[in-house]
């Protein structure tokens, strides 16, 4: 029987129900991929679909995809429900290929109920649910909190420009940008966004596009960043600094070793540090850009949240610089175990010294 392929895809969005706002936090992109009588093989079709829909939303902003698995009325429940599991089985195994975290992942099978059409085809389905985060607006009635920023990063002792890895977190999103080898660069972040610029061996130079800095919000915004170079007097690595899985929620465990390096701040007022976030993602894992971003993004917050709990026990942020270090530098790059995947999550602190000219 020739295999016909069916594509249902709508948007559903979330809005605020105040007239003077838009407030889209999250949105769902809800699809449905279709299968053979009695079959749970996913097409190439349907693959490329779900592929597709991961890179059209923007990969890093997605937090929850969810799977449900149906069957036609031609069979017995049992056998029905068996087979939603397996077609729902089937998707989650493909987006497990394309390294989407399996935390992020949910499958419900649901049989023959809920059918869509009496069209029997069009009910062999698995419908797709993809949740993610997106920027507010504001107001209709005030001009566009968007902003144009333009710069160059350097040397501060030099004055040469500087390559680096710039940071925008606004609203619990996180984004990632760069400077070239010229130093300049060109952003379109929001009103009330943190830019964060860092490069290895240099401190962190952050900047909030707030009011003070800010004038009307279409204003070209004009930064000269200029980033302190720094020599590395000491390394200290907190192995029981321990976060949930591909989470940045720090574990109660961790609290010892987080007072501890509390206690070293509070004994010593001169020295600066660099919080270094690692993460567990074995060599041997599927790496796309998908999973490179997840990457990136999580060992980074992973150390900005050692970094606020410093800094909410009282210890001035400008003591501290903090950097994602994805999964460059494991100690075991392809874990064994718990034991040594545990290695892999940790937290490096570097005692800093700021090169004077």
């Amino acid at each position: 029987m020739k295999r016909l392929i069916y594509l249902n895809i709508f948007y559903l969005f979330f809005s605020s129900n105040v007239k003077s706002q838009i407030d889209f936090n999250w949105q769902q992109h809800i699809f449905n991929v279709y299968f053979n009588k009695n079959s749970d093989l996913l097409s190439s079709e349907s693959s490329k679909l779900i592929r597709q829909s991961l890179l059209n939303i923007g990969t890093v902003n997605i937090r929850k995809i969810q799977l449900k698995g149906f069957a036609d009325s031609d069979n017995t429940d049992s056998f029905n429900l068996q087979l939603s599991s397996k077609r729902a089985k089937k998707v989650y195994n493909f987006l497990i290929t394309q390294a989407v975290p399996q935390s992020m992942i949910e499958m419900e099978s649901l049989g023959e109920t809920m059918p869509i059409s009496e069209v029997k085809s069009l009910n062999r389905r698995v419908e797709i649910i993809i949740s993610y985060e997106v920027l507010n607006y504001r107001n209709l009635n005030q001009k566009s909190s968007k902003l144009i920023v333009k710069g160059k990063v350097s040397n501060k002792n030099t004055g040469l420009p500087l390559a680096s890895t710039i940071v925008i977190d606004y609203k619990k999103q996180t984004f990632f940008s760069s400077s070239p080898s010229n130093g300049k660069f060109l952003l379109s972040p929001y009103l009330g966004a943190l830019i964060t610029f860092s490069r290895d061996g240099f401190l962190n130079n952050s900047i909030i596009l707030n009011d003070s800095i800010i004038k009307q919000s279409n204003d070209t915004v004009f930064l000269d960043i200029k980033l302190k170079p720094i020599e590395v007097t000491e390394k200290i690595v907190f192995e029981k600094i321990y976060f949930y899985s591909d989470s940045d929620s720090l574990k109660p465990e961790s609290k010892p070793d987080l007072l501890h390096l509390l206690n070293i701040m509070k004994n010593d007022k001169n020295i600066i540090i660099e919080i270094q976030g690692h993460m567990n993602c074995p060599l041997s894992y599927p790496m796309n850009n998908f999973q490179k971003k997840y990457n990136h993004e999580l060992s980074y917050k992973r150390a900005k949240a050692v970094y606020n709990f410093l800094v909410k026990n009282g210890i001035a942020a400008s003591r501290l610089t903090y950097k994602g270090m994805s999964n460059f530098k494991m100690i075991f790059q392809e874990p064994k175990n718990d034991a040594e995947a545990d290695r892999n999550k940790r937290v490096e602190v570097w005692k800093l010294k700021v090169i004077e000219n």
